[in-house]
Protein backbone atom coordinates (compact mmCIF):
# COMPACT_ATOMS: atom_id res chain seq x y z
CA UNK A 1 0.00 0.00 0.00
CA UNK A 2 1.59 3.25 -1.10
CA UNK A 3 1.80 6.14 1.28
CA UNK A 4 1.33 9.54 -0.29
CA UNK A 5 3.55 12.18 1.20
CA UNK A 6 1.51 14.83 3.04
CA UNK A 7 1.63 18.05 1.02
CA UNK A 8 4.63 20.16 1.87
CA UNK A 9 3.15 23.16 0.13
CA UNK A 10 0.74 25.34 2.02
CA UNK A 11 -2.80 24.98 0.84
CA UNK A 12 -4.81 27.04 3.34
CA UNK A 13 -6.70 24.68 5.57
CA UNK A 14 -10.44 25.24 5.50
CA UNK A 15 -11.61 25.02 9.06
CA UNK A 16 -14.76 23.05 9.79
CA UNK A 17 -17.67 25.17 10.93
CA UNK A 18 -18.74 24.71 14.50
CA UNK A 19 -22.27 25.96 14.97
CA UNK A 20 -23.33 27.26 18.33
CA UNK A 21 -26.56 28.97 19.35
CA UNK A 22 -25.79 32.63 19.85
CA UNK A 23 -27.56 34.61 22.59
CA UNK A 24 -29.17 37.69 20.96
CA UNK A 25 -28.84 41.08 22.53
CA UNK A 26 -32.04 42.19 24.30
CA UNK A 27 -32.36 45.94 24.67
CA UNK A 28 -34.13 47.49 27.66
CA UNK A 29 -37.84 48.12 27.07
CA UNK A 30 -39.27 51.49 27.99
CA UNK A 31 -42.11 51.42 30.46
CA UNK A 32 -40.88 48.10 31.92
CA UNK A 33 -42.42 44.65 31.95
CA UNK A 34 -43.25 42.41 34.84
CA UNK A 35 -40.19 40.41 35.86
CA UNK A 36 -41.77 37.09 34.95
CA UNK A 37 -42.75 38.28 31.47
CA UNK A 38 -39.29 39.70 30.84
CA UNK A 39 -37.65 36.46 31.94
CA UNK A 40 -39.91 34.51 29.59
CA UNK A 41 -39.03 36.85 26.73
CA UNK A 42 -35.33 36.36 27.33
CA UNK A 43 -35.67 32.57 27.36
CA UNK A 44 -37.75 32.61 24.19
CA UNK A 45 -35.34 34.84 22.33
CA UNK A 46 -32.37 32.72 23.40
CA UNK A 47 -34.05 29.52 22.25
CA UNK A 48 -34.83 31.09 18.87
CA UNK A 49 -31.44 32.75 18.46
CA UNK A 50 -29.83 32.59 15.06
CA UNK A 51 -27.01 30.12 14.47
CA UNK A 52 -23.63 31.75 14.07
CA UNK A 53 -20.52 30.10 12.66
CA UNK A 54 -17.69 30.39 15.15
CA UNK A 55 -14.13 29.26 15.49
CA UNK A 56 -13.45 27.33 18.66
CA UNK A 57 -10.72 25.12 19.99
CA UNK A 58 -11.54 21.44 19.54
CA UNK A 59 -13.33 19.97 22.49
CA UNK A 60 -11.83 16.74 23.74
CA UNK A 61 -15.31 15.28 23.99
CA UNK A 62 -15.98 11.58 24.19
CA UNK A 63 -12.84 11.21 26.29
CA UNK A 64 -12.38 8.05 28.29
CA UNK A 65 -10.22 7.82 31.35
CA UNK A 66 -6.82 6.25 31.00
CA UNK A 67 -6.12 2.95 32.75
CA UNK A 68 -2.45 3.04 31.73
CA UNK A 69 -0.52 6.11 32.87
CA UNK A 70 3.05 7.33 33.23
CA UNK A 71 4.99 5.17 35.66
CA UNK A 72 2.96 2.03 35.04
CA UNK A 73 4.54 -1.18 33.84
CA UNK A 74 3.33 -1.81 30.30
CA UNK A 75 2.50 -5.44 29.53
CA UNK A 76 3.50 -7.10 26.29
CA UNK A 77 0.89 -6.74 23.55
CA UNK A 78 -1.49 -9.62 22.97
CA UNK A 79 -2.86 -8.37 19.65
CA UNK A 80 -1.38 -7.05 16.43
CA UNK A 81 1.25 -4.39 17.12
CA UNK A 82 0.11 -1.05 15.69
CA UNK A 83 2.92 1.21 16.90
CA UNK A 84 6.45 0.86 18.25
CA UNK A 85 7.99 3.58 20.42
CA UNK A 86 11.69 3.81 21.25
CA UNK A 87 13.82 6.37 23.06
CA UNK A 88 12.02 6.14 26.39
CA UNK A 89 12.82 4.22 29.54
CA UNK A 90 9.78 1.91 29.33
CA UNK A 91 9.92 -1.20 27.14
CA UNK A 92 7.90 -4.39 26.94
CA UNK A 93 9.37 -6.43 24.04
CA UNK A 94 13.04 -6.66 23.07
CA UNK A 95 13.99 -3.16 24.19
CA UNK A 96 11.02 -1.51 22.48
CA UNK A 97 7.61 -0.34 23.62
CA UNK A 98 5.17 -2.20 21.39
CA UNK A 99 1.54 -1.12 21.49
CA UNK A 100 -1.50 -2.97 20.20
CA UNK A 101 -5.01 -1.55 20.03
CA UNK A 102 -5.89 -2.57 23.58
CA UNK A 103 -2.82 -0.84 24.99
CA UNK A 104 -3.45 2.30 22.93
CA UNK A 105 -7.05 2.39 24.13
CA UNK A 106 -5.80 2.06 27.71
CA UNK A 107 -3.94 5.37 27.30
CA UNK A 108 -7.28 7.20 27.20
CA UNK A 109 -9.13 8.54 24.19
CA UNK A 110 -10.00 12.02 22.98
CA UNK A 111 -12.08 12.95 19.94
CA UNK A 112 -12.36 16.02 17.76
CA UNK A 113 -13.51 16.97 14.29
CA UNK A 114 -11.06 18.23 11.68
CA UNK A 115 -11.06 19.19 8.04
CA UNK A 116 -8.81 16.40 6.76
CA UNK A 117 -7.48 18.05 3.63
CA UNK A 118 -4.29 16.03 4.10
CA UNK A 119 -5.73 12.64 3.15
CA UNK A 120 -9.48 12.05 2.90
CA UNK A 121 -10.52 15.54 1.84
CA UNK A 122 -13.46 15.25 4.23
CA UNK A 123 -14.56 16.70 7.55
CA UNK A 124 -14.20 13.74 9.90
CA UNK A 125 -14.03 12.95 13.60
CA UNK A 126 -10.84 11.30 14.77
CA UNK A 127 -10.32 9.53 18.09
CA UNK A 128 -7.27 8.22 19.88
CA UNK A 129 -4.85 9.00 22.69
CA UNK A 130 -2.96 12.27 22.90
CA UNK A 131 0.62 11.91 21.72
CA UNK A 132 1.81 13.52 24.96
CA UNK A 133 0.25 10.62 26.88
CA UNK A 134 1.94 8.07 24.61
CA UNK A 135 5.30 9.71 25.28
CA UNK A 136 4.65 9.91 29.03
CA UNK A 137 3.84 6.20 29.30
CA UNK A 138 6.93 5.43 27.20
CA UNK A 139 9.07 7.25 29.77
CA UNK A 140 10.42 9.77 27.28
CA UNK A 141 12.82 12.15 29.06
CA UNK A 142 11.75 15.74 29.59
CA UNK A 143 14.65 17.09 27.54
CA UNK A 144 13.69 15.10 24.43
CA UNK A 145 13.23 17.35 21.42
CA UNK A 146 12.41 15.30 18.33
CA UNK A 147 10.09 12.48 17.31
CA UNK A 148 11.52 10.62 14.32
CA UNK A 149 8.38 9.13 12.80
CA UNK A 150 8.29 6.41 10.14
CA UNK A 151 5.31 5.15 8.14
CA UNK A 152 4.79 1.57 7.01
CA UNK A 153 6.14 2.46 3.55
CA UNK A 154 9.25 4.13 5.05
CA UNK A 155 8.03 7.71 4.63
CA UNK A 156 9.81 9.67 7.37
CA UNK A 157 9.24 13.04 9.00
CA UNK A 158 10.67 14.62 12.14
CA UNK A 159 8.11 16.16 14.47
CA UNK A 160 9.08 18.38 17.43
CA UNK A 161 8.20 16.98 20.85
CA UNK A 162 6.94 20.48 21.63
CA UNK A 163 4.00 19.87 19.27
CA UNK A 164 2.78 17.15 21.63
CA UNK A 165 3.38 19.32 24.69
CA UNK A 166 1.73 22.49 23.39
CA UNK A 167 -1.07 21.17 21.16
CA UNK A 168 -3.72 18.46 21.47
CA UNK A 169 -1.77 16.42 18.91
CA UNK A 170 -3.58 13.11 18.56
CA UNK A 171 -2.41 9.62 17.71
CA UNK A 172 -5.60 8.78 15.87
CA UNK A 173 -6.72 5.16 15.82
CA UNK A 174 -10.32 5.56 14.65
CA UNK A 175 -12.05 7.75 12.07
CA UNK A 176 -15.76 8.46 12.38
CA UNK A 177 -15.96 5.72 14.99
CA UNK A 178 -14.32 2.99 12.90
CA UNK A 179 -10.79 1.57 13.28
CA UNK A 180 -8.60 2.86 10.48
CA UNK A 181 -7.35 0.29 7.99
CA UNK A 182 -4.18 0.82 5.98
CA UNK A 183 -6.40 1.73 3.03
CA UNK A 184 -7.97 4.43 5.20
CA UNK A 185 -4.60 5.89 6.25
CA UNK A 186 -4.25 3.80 9.42
CA UNK A 187 -3.84 1.97 11.58
CA UNK A 188 -2.46 5.07 13.34
CA UNK A 189 -1.73 8.62 12.24
CA UNK A 190 -0.89 12.04 13.65
CA UNK A 191 -3.81 14.48 13.62
CA UNK A 192 -3.54 18.19 14.41
CA UNK A 193 -6.51 20.36 15.41
CA UNK A 194 -7.86 22.64 12.70
CA UNK A 195 -10.17 24.67 14.94
CA UNK A 196 -8.89 27.44 17.17
CA UNK A 197 -5.21 27.06 16.30
CA UNK A 198 -3.35 29.21 13.78
CA UNK A 199 -1.02 26.54 12.37
CA UNK A 200 1.03 27.46 9.31
CA UNK A 201 0.21 24.86 6.63
CA UNK A 202 3.72 25.02 5.18
CA UNK A 203 5.11 23.95 8.56
CA UNK A 204 2.47 21.58 9.88
CA UNK A 205 1.03 19.85 6.81
CA UNK A 206 4.03 17.51 6.38
CA UNK A 207 3.71 16.42 10.02
CA UNK A 208 0.29 14.82 9.45
CA UNK A 209 1.96 11.45 8.95
CA UNK A 210 -0.45 8.59 8.33
CA UNK A 211 0.05 4.80 8.27
CA UNK A 212 2.39 5.50 11.18
CA UNK A 213 4.47 2.50 12.28
CA UNK A 214 7.12 3.79 14.68
CA UNK A 215 8.26 6.76 16.74
CA UNK A 216 11.87 7.09 17.88
CA UNK A 217 12.31 9.94 20.35
CA UNK A 218 15.56 11.72 21.12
Amino acid sequence: MSHAMPPAAATPTRRPRVRLHARPRVHALRGGLPALLLAGLLVGLTACGSETATTAAPEEDGATGATLVAGDEVPAPTGKVLLTVTGGTVTNVDGELQLDRALLDALGTVSYEVDDVQATGEVVTFSGPLVRDVLAVAGVPEDATTMHTVAINDYKVDVPVSDAAELPLMLATTMDGEPMSVARYGPTRFVYPTDGYDLDPATYNPRWIWQLASIDVE
